[in-house]
């Protein structure tokens, strides 16, 4: 028995001697496998992600949106009516209105991509959100009207509903691009997760002090004023899908 092993040792050991100097041998590399925490954590975050994506689908529905003075859509997180942006809604259905009103308090305009710290940002840390994706989904609301110089200050009623159509828009391509990237970007939540704190206590943490960050606070920006002579009128356009009927 004994010089059956060692004659099948010998030959091992030749063959692999004869074959080296042509053809490398591969070792294959290990493999990580994940802890029992991370695991559950990305069950979680998944899980997360899911509520928030379809709380994000009924608020596109709903299509009821911040709006200024005007009517327009605002890019603010609560508007004078109460209404909420998308991430605030999301943070409203996630039971943290106490988070909703503290930063429509503080910073109304306030970039979530711009926190990176305090309980804003834990929550955000255990949403199954990327910070790209918050971004993306608060920036729906970012609708520009400044190709509209009209002298009249009342704004037509179908480019407020043309407003509102284009949030609607960039919602769903939100909502599409969160569905379609959950996998890369459970991976790179959970590697930002950090290590003292569970996914219970970053979704809760409590409120106390500023929410907001003094470097995340959107500086004041100066009027621009156009003079009489530079100014052009643009003619009112027609948005046929857009008519109410009487």
């Amino acid at each position: 028995m004994q010089k059956s092993l060692f004659a099948l040792s010998f030959l091992v050991a030749a063959a692999c001697s004869s074959t080296s100097s042509a053809r490398p041998i591969l070792v294959p590399a290990p493999v990580a496998v994940p802890s029992l925490a991370a695991q559950e954590n990305v069950v979680q975050l998944a899980q997360r992600r899911a509520q928030l994506i379809g709380w994000l689908h009924d608020y596109r529905e709903a299509g009821v949106f911040p709006a200024d003075a005007a009517g327009k859509p605002a890019s603010v997180f609560m508007d004078a009516s109460g209404v909420r942006c998308p991430m605030a809604e999301l943070l409203h259905k996630s039971g943290r209105d106490d988070l909703v009103a503290a930063v429509t308090n503080e910073a109304n305009g306030v970039r979530l991509i711009d926190v990176t710290s305090g309980p804003l940002h834990d929550w955000m840390l255990s949403s199954g959100l990327t910070r790209d994706e918050i971004n993306l989904v608060q920036g729906a609301m970012n609708i520009s009207f400044d190709w509209m110089e009209i002298e009249n200050p009342e704004l037509p009623q179908e480019h407020i509903l043309a407003g509102k159509a284009a949030v609607r828009a960039k919602l769903e391509v939100a909502e599409m691009a969160l569905r379609d990237n959950t996998a890369a970007s459970l991976t790179a939540v959970v590697a930002r997760l950090p290590a003292k704190a569970t996914l219970a206590q970053l979704a809760s943490s409590p409120v106390s002090g500023a929410v907001v960050p003094a470097a995340a606070i959107p500086k004041p920006v100066a009027l621009r004023i156009v003079p009489q002579a530079q100014r052009r009128v643009v003619l009112r356009r027609a948005y046929p899908q857009f008519q109410i009927g009487n």
